[in-house]
């Protein structure tokens, strides 16, 4: 009796050792993608059981990930694989815009002969890092003005980005007045931040040095060099183009002054005719 149970059980398992499908390898071309660009996946199974399977079905599941099948099915399938043989599928897909970047894993689905196991495999999103610094608004007109520069940090790429950190490097060409290092934090995509500096300009249309430090959502660290330039005029120059208000009173003191003098001058020669 006991020998026939394990025959019994021995040909119950043998059909499943005897059949086994498993994912070999997979790839994808190209190797990173970014939001809105398509892509190929390739997919290669190996039976490593010792009976040729047919009927092999391959199925993506792209319900929870941004991806979607591009001029193809995401389910393909595979007439026969050999024992100790491999196959491959591919399949054409396309990375959603609003893909963030990050690696995605993706659940690949194989069917055949009333079994059904789910692999994972894993895509790469990973999109440039753009940042853009501009002048918002400034204060500062004249050489030696004290006044405030409110600088624009605009994320145009297509990853979010985190612990950016701005440094306004000393220079001969202006004075800092405010603290020089500010934390900003995450920048998110098509959004903006601002940050002022407080600095006193030494020369005319000086030029502020950025040091930029962040990193991006797949934490890629990043440090560049941004160049701002300040439109800063001599104080005859800002007067002539009506950029500050001329101060008459030293004008109207000085004239009052002529005046009173030209009018008591004027009464002593008077009066030193009338005396001769």
């Amino acid at each position: 009796m006991k020998k026939l149970v394990l025959l019994l059980l021995a040909l119950l398992i043998f059909p499943l050792v005897n059949a086994q499908i498993a994912v070999q390898s997979f790839d994808t071309s190209p190797a990173q993608v970014s939001p809105g660009d398509q892509l190929r996946l390739r997919v290669t199974l190996e039976n490593v059981g010792d009976d040729d399977i047919k009927d092999v079905l391959v199925k993506l599941d792209l319900s929870q990930v941004p991806f979607a099948p591009m001029g193809s099915s995401s389910e393909k399938i595979i007439d026969e694989i050999n024992e100790d043989d491999e196959e491959t599928v591919y399949f054409d897909l396309v990375a959603l815009q609003d893909a963030s970047s990050q690696i995605y894993k993706i659940p690949i689905e194989i069917s055949y002969n009333d079994t059904k196991k789910i692999s994972l495999i894993s895509i790469e999103v990973s999109a440039e890092a753009k940042l853009d610094v501009i002048l918002e608004e400034s204060e500062v007109v004249k050489i030696n003005d004290n006044g405030i520069v409110t600088l624009k940090f605009i994320n145009n790429g297509l990853t979010q980005i985190k612990f950016l950190k701005v440094t306004l490097q000393q220079s001969p060409a202006y004075e800092i007045m405010s603290p020089s290092s500010l934390y900003v934090g995450e920048v998110d995509v098509d959004d903006f931040e601002t940050e002022e500096f407080v600095i006193i300009p030494k020369v005319k249309n000086p030029q502020l040095v950025l040091n930029l430090e962040y990193r991006d959502s797949n934490n890629n660290e990043f440090k560049e060099n941004r160049y701002v330039d300040l439109s800063v005029y001599t104080l005859e120059e800002a007067k002539q183009l009506g950029l500050i208000q001329t101060s008459f009173t030293g004008v109207w003191v000085i004239l009052a002054i002529l005046i009173i003098v030209g009018i008591i001058v004027y009464r002593k020669v008077r009066k030193k005719k009338n005396v001769s």
